[in-house]
C-alpha cells in the first residue's frame, strides 16, 4: 500500500566522510530514498573532513543522476580535522528539528532502521542510537569498557553506526558548553531520555582506518577519558592505596625489629620508612591535582574550532 503522507517534522542528515569514494554514492542514495519516502522536509549535510581521493567528484556525480532531491550542502573542511570536529561543523549548519547524525559513510544496517530509530524518539527519546551488534575493534570495547567503568554518569556508551537527536537535545548540549569534545557522551548525559537500538550487522564489510583516523581516534579516547570521566583521580588512588599498604608493613617492620633480636642494616629501616612516606604524599598530591584538574575540565572545555574552507549549496 503506497503512503499517502508524510512526516512534518523537518530532518537534517548529517553525514560524515573521509576517503568514502567507494561507499559514498550507494550510502546516498539509500539515505535521500529513505528520506523522500517519508519526509516532506529534509536536507542532507555532507562534511568534507579533507577527503584526498574522488569522494566529492562521487557526490556531484550522483546528484546530476537526481531530480527530486531536497536541500543538499557540502562543507569543505580545510583539512583533516577528525570526526568529532567535522560533525560539530555539521550540526552547526544543520537547521532540522531532529538531526540524523551519520558517523561512518558504511550501510551495514538495512534503511528501514532509519526509520524504526526516528519513530522511537517520536515515543518521548531525544537521542535514539542504532549500535552494531558485531564488529566492535578489541580497543574501542577496550575504551568502552573503560569508560563506563570510570564515569559516574547514569547512561553507558557503546560504539554506534549514527543516532537521531532532538532539537531540544541539540540545544542542552550546546548550553552546557560553547565546543563539543564527544557528542557520544554529551548526549547520553544531558539529562534527556535516551534510547539505543541494536541491530545485526554481521554479513557487513568493515571499512579499516589509516594510521591518520587511528591516531585521531587514539587522542580523542584520552581527552574523553580525562574529560568525561575520573579515571585518573582512580588510578591516582589506586596507587596512593597501594603506597599505604607498603607504608604500614614498613612501620610495622620498624616496630618487629624493636622488638625482636632481629638489627637490620643501620638506617635501611629509616630510609625505607622516609621514602614510603614521601612516595605515598606525592601520589595523594597527584590525586588532589588530577582531582582540581577535573574540575576545570567540567567547568570550561577545550574552545578548540573547526576551520572550514568552503560551504557549497549542492541542491535547491
Amino acid at each position: 500500500m503506497a503512503q499517502t503522507s508524510k512526516e512534518k517534522n523537518f530532518v537534517s542528515c548529517v553525514i560524515y566522510l573521509h576517503n568514502d569514494a567507494e561507499t559514498v554514492k550507494p550510502f546516498l542514495a539509500n539515505i535521500c530514498q529513505v528520506m523522500q519516502d517519508n519526509f516532506e522536509k529534509y536536507e542532507i549535510v555532507c562534511v568534507n573532513d579533507g577527503c584526498t581521493d574522488n569522494t566529492v567528484e562521487r557526490i556531484h556525480a550522483f546528484l546530476e543522476e537526481q531530480e527530486q532531491l531536497k536541500a543538499v550542502s557540502l562543507i569543505n573542511l580545510s583539512f583533516y580535522q577528525g570526526v568529532e570536529t567535522a560533525m560539530n561543523a555539521g550540526g552547526d549548519l544543520a537547521v532540522g528539528d531532529f538531526l540524523f547524525e551519520f558517523d561512518k559513510c558504511s550501510l551495514d544496517f538495512d534503511p528501514a532502521l532509519i526509520m524504526q530509530v526516528y519513530r522511537r524518539a517520536l515515543e518521548g527519546y531525544d537521542v535514539v542510537s542504532a549500535a552494531p551488534k558485531h564488529g566492535v575493534a578489541l580497543s574501542s570495547r577496550l575504551f568502552y569498557a573503560l569508560y563506563n567503568w570510570s564515569s559516574h554518569f547514569r547512561y553507558h556508551i557503546r560504539q554506534e553506526r549514527f543516532r537521531i537527536v532532538s532539537r531540544r537535545a541539540v540545544n542542552r548540549v550546546n548550553q552546557m558548553n560553547v565546543y563539543v569534545p564527544y557528542r557520544k557522551a554529551m548526549y547520553m548525559n544531558c539529562g534527556l531520555k535516551t534510547d539505543t537500538i541494536i541491530y545485526d550487522n554481521s554479513a557487513a564489510v568493515h571499512k579499516t582506518r589509516n594510521r591518520e583516523e587511528r591516531g585521531n581516534r587514539s587522542g580523542l579516547a584520552v581527552d574523553t577519558l580525562i574529560i568525561f570521566t575520573d579515571v585518573l583521580e582512580k588510578f591516582s588512588m589506586l596507587v596512593s592505596m597501594i603506597l599505604l599498604g607498603f607504608l604500614i608493613v614498613m612501620f610495622g617492620w620498624i616496630i618487629y625489629s624493636i622488638f625482636s633480636t632481629v638489627r637490620p642494616v643501620e638506617g635501611w629501616l629509616s630510609l625505607m620508612a622516609l621514602m614510603s612516606f614521601g612516595f605515598f604524599m606525592l601520589s595523594v598530591m597527584m590525586t588532589l591535582i588530577f582531582k582540581y584538574l577535573a574540575v576545570l575540565l567540567n567547568m570550561n572545555f577545550k574552545k578548540q574550532r573547526y576551520v572550514v574552507e568552503g560551504v557549497e549549496k549542492l541542491a535547491k
